[in-house]
């Protein structure tokens, strides 16, 4: 490393060099296992910290805090303005985040590490979050103002951008890292989806504990769910590899290579001039922003719409009411994971976010016009939860081609910028939903529930919410959705067609890459043949252990070992021409 460089500093370079840190996972290939634990079981921990944070917090303060709009003016300006400016905060450190990625050297890769170094701020952060003092409104304010920017600007920014692009370099292999990308976005919505039935439940169970304390329910259960995170966030570290950083190091589809500098990446500004030419790369970050927004109002919106819009005023029961809806309406999105899956592989990504979209429409617009009637409502959200699922698990998978696109079309190999600038689209477009969801709170005239009596059975009774205010909020968590459907429609019937040039753009970067080791006097394996190399030793491996294993067998219990080996390498030869015949008939099909 020259002088300049070391002035400079490549971070991490020193850290992380004990063997005890190195992944887990040792093949060239994306196993089961690495998809499995790396990308579903890892993230689920920090994801589920976040859901609750997402879809909680903000009922947190507006029921339990009583930040709403009749305690004062400035506390409506607040419930505007604070997750707007924060999340623009959030949206610049997002940027910060991903230069600080591209200067990461650690031997460990350039986004493993920040999974390590971020827990424990998400971790004291959100804890703090559910521990606002019993104090003023003004010093809680501040309270919420530094906790909430630590979670979400620093530390859980320093992990969600890495995680965000751990299946763009997980593997150049298209379908490998697709999967991959699937995998996460399940994770993600398991996360919210298990918030969205468990939490609730348990929030209750808590608050009959602590008879009734909501300030001390909020805290102690948040604090086991970040326990528990805790180990699962390493399995996600140590399950997970960077082979596209390491071949970039010419450590990985490389051999007889000198050892040689980490390739430096391109400036942030010239990144952004030749994303900013590739139209894939706009109508992707078009739609990551206007997705987000509209999630934000849908997520946020969803304790509120449990407790006054489903069956009208069932504030008494909301928690009740939220894991009853979870689990009936959203019932479908489990088998409805399985039938996106089988979409996609049968008619590719395109034509199932153009069908989802379709079947998100008429399920969503059947919820919002029965508001109040359970049927409507169930019937609306589960179908259209259906077709919602093709946006949560597909929407993202078109990052890594979408960078691919513009290394292709530009010359450029652009992660940094992506990485910053998608992260900024999705921070900054959750502070505009939360923001807007607030703003028409305070204009519908919502306000802290009060307690107006108990019935003969002691269930507490709650005053009715404004005509507006409930309207406003069905609108906030259907209407959403139909906004949604109508977006992806549009752009995947009619522009964003990139699935069809893919094959064309992964040939050009293969033959480039062959270029560039040709004239380094390095011999370049493509993905593919390291795959069919690997594949062929391992069952090479394993054929060996079967043999000495039968022989074994043969000399202990007395039988021929050539007849006993004939039988079972007939019964596999009959397998594997059944499963040849089922191909060559699904081909026909």
């Amino acid at each position: 490393m020259t002088a300049q460089q070391k002035e400079k500093g490549d971070l991490l370079q020193n850290s992380f060099k004990s063997s005890f840190w190195n992944s887990h996972i040792k093949s060239a290939n994306v196993t089961t296992k690495e998809r499995l634990l790396g990308y579903f079981v890892g993230p689920l921990g920090i994801m589920t910290i976040q859901s609750v944070v997402y879809s909680y917090f903000n009922q947190y303060i507006t029921d339990v805090l009583g930040f709403t709009a009749d305690k004062g003016m400035w506390i409506a300006s607040f419930l505007v303005i604070f997750p707007l400016l924060s999340k623009l905060l959030d949206a610049v450190t997002n940027v910060i985040m991903a230069k600080i990625m591209d200067k990461t050297t650690c031997r460990q890769g350039k986004l493993r590490p920040w999974f390590i170094l971020s827990l424990p701020i998400v971790i004291a952060s959100c804890i703090a979050l559910f521990a606002v003092p019993k104090l003023g409104l003004t010093i809680q304010a501040v309270w919420i103002v530094i906790a909430y920017i630590m979670f979400y600007t620093v530390g859980y920014t320093m992990w969600y951008m890495p995680y965000e692009m751990m299946a763009p370099l997980s593997t150049r292999n298209i379908k490998q890292r697709q999967k991959n990308s699937v995998a996460g976005q399940i994770a993600k919505n398991m996360g919210a989806g298990t918030v969205s039935i468990l939490f609730p439940t348990a929030l209750a169970l808590i608050g009959r504990l602590t008879g009734g304390d909501s300030r001390s329910s909020y805290f102690y259960i948040m604090t086991i769910i970040c326990c528990i995170a805790i180990p699962i966030t390493f399995i996600q570290y140590f399950y997970t590899r960077e082979r596209i950083t390491e071949e970039r190091k010419n450590e990985f589809g490389v051999v007889n290579a000198k050892a040689e500098e980490p390739i430096k990446e391109a400036s942030f500004k010239e990144q952004a001039i030749h994303c900013f030419k590739d139209k894939y790369w706009i109508m992707l970050v078009i739609m990551v922003l206007l997705y987000q927004i509209l999630n934000a109002l849908h997520t946020i919106s969803q304790v509120y719409y449990s407790g006054w819009v489903i069956s009208g005023n069932q504030y008494r029961q909301f928690a009740k009411m939220q894991s009853s809806f979870a689990m009936i309406a959203l019932a479908p999105m489990g088998p409805g994971i399985i039938a996106v899956l089988a979409l996609y592989h049968k008619i590719g990504r395109r034509k199932t976010m153009i069908l989802g979209s379709l079947i998100t429409l008429i399920g969503s617009i059947i919820a919002y016009i029965g508001a109040g009637n359970r049927g409507f409502v169930y019937g609306g959200s589960a179908i259209g939860g259906l077709g919602s699922i093709t946006f949560q698990f597909l929407l993202m998978t078109f990052i890594g081609d979408c960078i691919d696109h513009v290394e292709y079309s530009q010359h450029l190999r652009v992660e940094g910028f992506t990485a910053a600038f998608v992260g900024f689209a999705e921070c900054f477009s959750r502070g505009i939903g939360q923001s807007i969801f607030n703003m028409g709170l305070s204009a519908a005239g919502y306000t802290t529930p009060i307690q107006i009596g108990t019935s003969a059975s002691g269930v507490a009774l709650f005053a009715d919410q404004t005509a507006a205010a409930t309207n406003w909020i069905n609108f906030a968590y259907q209407g959403s959705f139909i906004l949604d459907a109508i977006l992806f429609f549009v752009l995947f019937a009619f522009f964003f067609k990139i699935d069809n040039e893919l094959p064309t753009v992964h040939d050009w970067l293969q033959e480039k890459k062959k270029q560039e080791c040709a004239a380094k006097g390095i011999e370049y394996i493509p993905a593919q043949e390291l795959e069919h190399r690997e594949i062929e030793e391992q069952e090479k491996a394993a054929e060996e252990i079967r043999i000495k294993e039968l022989k074994e067998k043969c000399e202990k219990n007395g039988l021929d070992f050539e007849k006993e080996n004939n039988a079972f390498l007939e019964k596999r030869e009959k397998e594997r021409a059944k499963k040849l015949a089922r191909k060559e008939k699904h081909k026909k099909v």
